[in-house]
Order: C-alpha cells, then structure tokens, then sequence
C-alpha cells in the first residue's frame, strides 16, 4: 500500500493530471494506470518537436531565446534585470538580420525617457560568449555592415506596480549575421548612462535527446528507446541547469525502487563530457569551476512499470549554459551503475530560410523559400528529415533526372562548407559510417505556378548521414539546377 501511494503522487506530479492508481491496485490495475500516465507523459515530451514532421504554410524561422540574465560581471549597481528574449533569424549575407523580441523587468528606472549616452538603455548582442567575464564589443559582420547596427536598438521603461519593465515586439537588427553566427552569444543589457547591467547567452530554443545506441562496451540485453529526453535550459552563470523530462523504456527493470546506495551511478541518467556514442563517453559534465560536487551524482530514474521509466522536471544545477552541453552524450546507467545505453543532445529541429546564389553563379535563377531540418537516430542511423517550399527554382525540373544525368541534377543537399561565399565542398555525411553518398537520392521537382513561377515542395525526405543534427547545424545547403550545378546556397540554422 505504501509503494501505491508514492507512485500515485510520482504520476501527479509528472503529469499535471493524475493518473487514478489505486492503492492497492495488483495486475491489469496497475498498468492501465501506468499506461494513463506514460500517455499523459508522452504528449507533453512531444511538444518540443510535434511540429517537426508537420507542414505549416508560414514560412518557419530559425528561433533561438535568451532564457535567464544575471548581472553583468563588473557591475556595482543595485539593478537586478530578469526576463527572457527571443531571437529570430532572417535573411543571408547582407540581409541577414536578427529580430528581436523581449519581456524584462527590473530594467533601469530612467529609460523611461531618451537619452543620449552612447549605448543607453540599449540591448544587444556582443562579441562575447561567457557572462563570467568582458562581453566584448557590439556583434555584427563588420565586412558586410559598415555602420554599428545595434547603436539605435533601445528599450523603453515602463512602471508596472513597484518595478520598471520592458517589452518589444519583433525589432529588426540587420547585422549580416546568420543566426547560427550568433548562437552561444552574449546579450548585454544597458542602463540609461549606457552602462552593463545585464547579461545573457543566446541558446538554442529547445534540445533534447531522441535516439539511443547501446554504450559502446555494453555487451547485456537491455535495449534503451522511447520517446527520448527533453532537455531546457534555466538560470545563468552559477545558477545555470538543466531540467530533463524524459519518457523511455528498455531501462534496467531492477531500478523499480529507484537508484541503490550501494553503487555509484546506479539507476543514472545523466550528460557527460564525451561527445560521441562510438567511444568512451568520459567523466560527468559540469562546471568544475563552479561546483566542487558532482550534481548528476544522484540524478536517477525510477522504473514506473516494466521496463519504462518517466519524469516530467528533473532539474539539474550544473553552471553550464545549453550551448555548452549541445553535442555533449548523454548516458543511461543500470542499476549496478553499468553504462548501458548513449545519446547525443542536439537541437529537435533546424532551419533554412534564406537562399542567395551560389558565390560561383552565373545565371538568372533566384531561389527563395525554406527547408526545415529535422534529425533522429544516432550513429549508423542517425539521419536528417528534410521538407521544404522552394520558389524560382530550374524549370528543367519538371520531370526526374533520366538515368545517367548528372547525380546532383535537381538536388538539395547539405554539404561539408558552411560559408556561402565560398566553394561548399562536398557532399556531408560520415563516411565511417555511411558508405555510399546519401544525397544523391535526394532530389526536387519543378511545378509551374499559376503566376508562372516555378517552385518545388517535398515533405519527410529522410537522409541516413551518420550524423546529429548538431553536427550538421551551420553547414551549407546546397540546391542544384537539372545540370547538376550548383544555383543556390544557405546555411542551416
């Protein structure tokens, strides 16, 4: 009776809505209540990537958010600014911009009014990528912008009760800039003398882990799967974590009374320094500098029903920020501490949004639209989903290649350059793992529009590479003319 009671409130806790287990259920009770709950858990884990795999007729951005601030390293001022920022990635080359949205508090009283110090009550992205030390200067590509574009970005205060907030919505920085260019980036908040009050890391909107490999030296029969971790980024500098919601089955059956005490790791699922699946994993991850004591060290799973295990918010303090672990593994244990299965922690999805010609070019073919790039597996089957609407593309492409055409002709391809004012390279995939190019296969057809446009729409084009997703994040996009040229390039972000 007492074990029912605990995993009754485990479930409510996990789920927001509780699932009814009795508390003597036995049997077929029990695990029609255990499936309620693992239902419940698998819609709100789904949520970070439900729209991956869907098509929507808004063209998607390339999203990334500021989720915490703290104050800036060498301010002595009494402002404590809070709040989050959204920023969106658009455009390419000289076009491309960051746009920014965002909700503060705490900001600085006297940007209610103008001022005209250098950098009052400004907000910006800087050079910068720890907020534990100098930010830098203002961030923008100084090749392709002459002029400081974050000089004029500004926000204004406003009083809400006793504090001072500020909100924006979608405010344009052209700064040539991809939004890869800016991932991991400081943001710096300025008072109304033009001072740092502020400061925040760009990171990516959602990561999470959707595809595990049994541990490289694992010999057993436990199979790790399910519907994968979750993983959002909290707090900033010391305070910096990860929460983890994870929904999984194959787990070692013996961790049904959670993690024992007796063996170091037992029951764990936790990130670590490694950041591939085909070898030794490492140590556990986290600011070493920071935290003397290991924070994952009694970070377990509970097995909720046969070989399943799930939870909705496991908070995990380790002074890192979500750029830092980005590609780091992440490894199940057993309940002997065995490391048993591995995964890489990558974006959920990606996107590319802008097209320019490829720098080589010669003709008169203008692409424009959007790919959106989604990964799953891992190792030999990690692969990348591709779905795009494509305009201006070659009209040539209104029928497949012939047998014999050029293996490029009308394709779309991720390739290993990631500048698109250079030569692209070839073809990207692991070749250790995948033996034959994968992107030949991958092609787009031409349909004329009624305006005569031609324009090109594929949806769950699936790409066995070998690759994460965030091994692929920042590569070029390639699109190819019925030829084989190459007409188009972006970058994936």
């Amino acid at each position: 009776m007492k074990t029912s009671v605990k995993i009754a409130l485990h479930l409510a806790g996990l789920c927001g809505v509780a699932a009814t287990v009795p508390e003597t259920c036995t049997g077929s009770e029990c695990k029609a209540a255990y499936d309620e709950a693992a239902l419940l858990q698998k819609v709100e884990i789904r949520k970070h990537d439900a729209s991956a795999y869907s098509y929507s007729s808004a063209e998607p951005v390339a999203l990334q958010v500021v989720a915490a601030f703290t104050q800036y390293v060498v301010c002595t001022g009494d402002l404590e600014t809070q709040g989050t920022v959204s920023v969106k990635g658009l455009g390419l080359l000289e076009s491309a911009e960051q746009v920014l949205s965002w909700k503060l508090s705490g900001v600085d009283p006297e940007c209610s009014k103008p001022h005209t110090a250098k950098n009052a009550c400004g907000i910006h992205i800087h050079q910068g990528k720890s907020c534990y030390e100098d930010a830098g200067g203002h961030y923008w590509n100084t090749t392709l912008i002459e002029t400081d574009p974050w000089l004029s970005i500004t926000y204004k205060a406003e009083k809400h009760g006793q504090e001072y907030v500020a909100t924006a919505q979608d405010v344009k920085v052209v700064t040539g800039l991809t939004n890869f260019e800016v991932l991991s980036h400081t943001m710096v908040i300025h008072n109304s003398i033009g001072g740092r009050v502020a400061c925040g890391i760009i990171t990516p909107r959602d990561l999470g882990v959707m595809a595990f490999t049994p541990y490289y030296t694992y010999t057993g029969d436990l199979h790790v799967g399910g519907m994968g971790v979750k993983i959002t980024a909290g707090g900033m500098t010391e305070s910096a974590s990860q929460t983890l919601m994870w929904n999984l089955n194959g787990v070692d059956p013996k961790c049904r009374e959670g993690a024992s005490k007796e063996f170091p790791n037992s029951c764990g699922i936790h990130i670590h320094q490694g950041m591939s699946c085909g070898d030794n994993a490492l140590g556990h991850y986290w600011n070493k500098t920071t935290y003397e004591m290991d924070p994952w060290a009694n970070v377990g799973y509970p097995v909720s029903y046969g070989t399943q295990t799930w939870d909705k918010a496991r908070e995990v303090t380790t002074g890192l920020e979500a750029t830092d672990v980005m590609g780091h593994t992440m490894i199940v244990h057993n309940y002997t501490g065995g490391r048993i299965a591995c995964g890489i922690i990558a974006p959920c999805t990606e996107i590319v949004n802008a097209f320019v010609p490829y720098y080589n070019y010669q003709g008169d073919l203008q692409v424009s639209g959007f790919v959106k790039v989604v990964g799953a597996g891992i190792l030999s089957t990690a692969s990348q989903t591709l779905s795009w609407r494509l305009s201006n593309v070659d009209p040539t492409c209104v029928t497949p290649p012939a047998a014999g055409a050029d293996p490029n002709a009308c394709g779309i391809h991720i390739h290993e350059g990631m500048s698109c004012t250079e030569n692209a390279g070839d073809h990207f995939y692991n070749k250790a793992l995948v033996s034959t190019d994968p992107w030949h296969a991958v092609k787009y057809l031409a349909v004329e529009g009624s305006s005569g446009v031609w324009s090109a729409s594929g949806d769950n084009a699936k790409v066995i590479t070998g690759l994460s997703d965030t091994a692929v994040l920042g590569h070029t996009m390639v699109v190819h003319n019925s030829a084989g040229g190459r007409i188009a390039c972006s970058i994936v972000a």
